[in-house]
């Protein structure tokens, strides 16, 4: 069962071109460094670099956080920069510094709750929408924290039921939200949305734990997503005998 996990997380490519930010030439005349970055093919590898870039970085500046903004915009096409201006004009506003935001997410990742997340998030974001926060722990503590977003919602609502560890004293993933409809993202002003985020937090970090019991590779709670994010993608490739299926670890 596990080599399922493991090929779903070996086909993980995230790609993405930091120089493709409309603003990048801006924010390169200070320091050449940033918004180059380029993770080539964007597999987990390149994308663990990433990780710790902004790990070396992010208590120091800015600049750093907006790069992960980007990132995390990367796939909406057409609009990644447009978004990410959005979030990075919310941050300048604020007037946070990068010591205080690198702060308040290490508390909510020492003790997360919604007092902490919400502390957090309202520094990033106008709203309450949750996935580009919650990339922010998931870049600081990849072992316990995964990233969420709505395709990991979408295969936790058709598969929540098969891979629940209800038999063995384990987590139960909540029931997922349909984002299809008028709302589109996970947001933490809705119960429904908070319980599932935080089951799938659990969720990622005891099938982790199952991960490395039951194979030589070292999983975080970050590659269960990463795997889960890459099935969920494979769906909707034309092709069926490209698509990636995780099967039950119980």
């Amino acid at each position: 069962m596990p080599h399922t996990w493991q090929k779903a997380l070996d086909s993980y490519q995230y790609s993405v071109r930091l120089s493709d930010f409309k603003d990048a030439p801006m924010y390169r005349r200070s320091c050449r460094r940033w918004f180059e970055y380029d993770t080539g093919i964007g597999d987990r590898s390149r994308t663990m670099e990433f990780e710790e870039r902004f790990r070396e970085l992010g208590p120091h500046s800015l600049k750093a956080w907006y790069e992960v903004v980007f990132w995390k915009h990367f796939s909406s096409e057409g609009t990644a920069s447009h978004r990410s201006r959005t979030v990075i004009d919310n941050i300048k506003r604020s007037s946070v510094s990068a010591s205080r935001l690198w702060r308040l997410c290490q508390r909510y990742v020492e003790d997360p709750n919604q007092d902490t997340f919400q502390s957090f998030r309202q520094n990033l974001v106008k709203g309450s929408a949750v996935a580009v926060a919650a990339t922010f722990p998931a870049f600081i503590c990849p072992e316990k924290f995964p990233m969420v977003d709505k395709h990991v919602a979408d295969w936790a609502r058709h598969n929540r039921s098969r891979h629940s560890y209800q038999k063995i004293g384990g987590p139960v993933l909540a029931e997922a939200p349909d984002l299809s409809g008028s709302v589109t993202a996970l947001r933490d002003d809705i119960i429904v949305h908070r319980e599932f985020v935080k089951s799938w937090i659990e969720w990622c970090q005891f099938t982790a734990g199952i991960l490395n019991q039951r194979s030589e590779f070292h999983w975080r709670a970050r590659d269960v997503e990463m795997a889960v994010f890459t099935a969920e993608i494979s769906q909707k490739r034309p092709a069926p005998w490209d698509r990636l299926t995780l099967k039950p670890l119980t």
